[in-house]
């Protein structure tokens, strides 16, 4: 079902990006990357089921998808599981996750505490796990997961140091349970957005705004369409045989110098 490249001669590439008659699942469906991979995912095929403890932001995907509308809070193990029960009851099938569920806390380390590490790494790292365990072991027959990390799991930023931590945990976590879950044919994955314009991003006084603009080589910032079309790829057949993977999708800017 859209998960791995046919024969040459049997399909065309086009058709690898088509989810026709699959069900994904997209965990904090309701606003920014979750809300446009939803719609990207409706637009492949899919029946889209939008996950978020909001109802009035859930209403609205599933508005804009003709999605499947299951309320929960991802980080209580109970409800990830009735998630996959009542999602493969209303199709018949379970085939992918996307899981954009996080939350950044920008706060000096020395002035960090206990509650903030622990909050920090259940909700952008800790939940992750059960995800995996509950609903990627419900899928029909092989299927893909992708989770969005960030990029400062991969680079220092002054007040990112639990954020990127518990970001930098999740991406070691994709890159084993690639290793454990493959051989049952499920993929996992990550995207690591750059600095991304939603509206949960911190706004940015002008100057700090074209500072950024002004590092990023194709000098703009990323938008939650640039996000979507990378998880897109990557439940998709496309990325057929692609799995442990990180793409980072910032415009260019891991590339560049530390120093200039």
């Amino acid at each position: 079902m859209g998960q791995a490249a046919l024969p040459s001669g049997r399909t065309t590439y086009p058709d690898l990006i088509r989810l026709d008659g699959q069900t994904q699942v997209v965990l904090g469906a309701g606003q920014g990357i979750g809300r446009e991979a939803a719609r990207a995912l409706s637009q492949a095929g899919a029946t889209v089921v939008c996950v978020d403890v909001d109802s009035t932001r859930r209403a609205a995907v599933v508005r804009e998808t003709d999605g499947i509308d299951i309320g929960a809070d991802v980080t209580r193990r109970d409800d990830l599981r009735r998630v996959a029960r009542e999602a493969k009851q209303a199709t018949g099938r379970l085939d992918g996750v996307i899981d954009v569920v996080g939350r950044a806390l920008w706060k000096p380390l020395l002035e960090t505490d206990e509650d903030d590490v622990a909050s920090q790494f259940q909700v952008s790292f800790g939940h992750a796990v059960p995800v995996l365990q509950e609903l990627a072991d419900a899928f029909t027959a092989g299927g893909a997961v992708t989770f969005v990390t960030s990029l400062a799991a991969h680079s220092g930023a002054p007040g990112a140091a639990l954020y990127g931590a518990a970001k930098a945990g999740l991406v070691s976590l994709v890159r084993s349970a690639a290793v454990e879950l493959g051989p049952a044919g499920v993929r996992v994955n990550a995207v690591s957005p750059g600095y991304t314009r939603t509206a949960r991003s911190r706004p940015l006084p002008a100057a700090e705004l074209a500072r950024r603009v002004g590092r990023v080589p194709l000098r703009r910032v990323g938008t939650a369409a640039d996000i979507a079309a990378a998880l897109l790829y990557l439940q998709s057949g496309l990325a057929g045989f692609i799995t442990g993977q990180v793409l980072v999708v910032d415009g260019g800017v891991s590339t560049r110098p530390t120093y200039e």
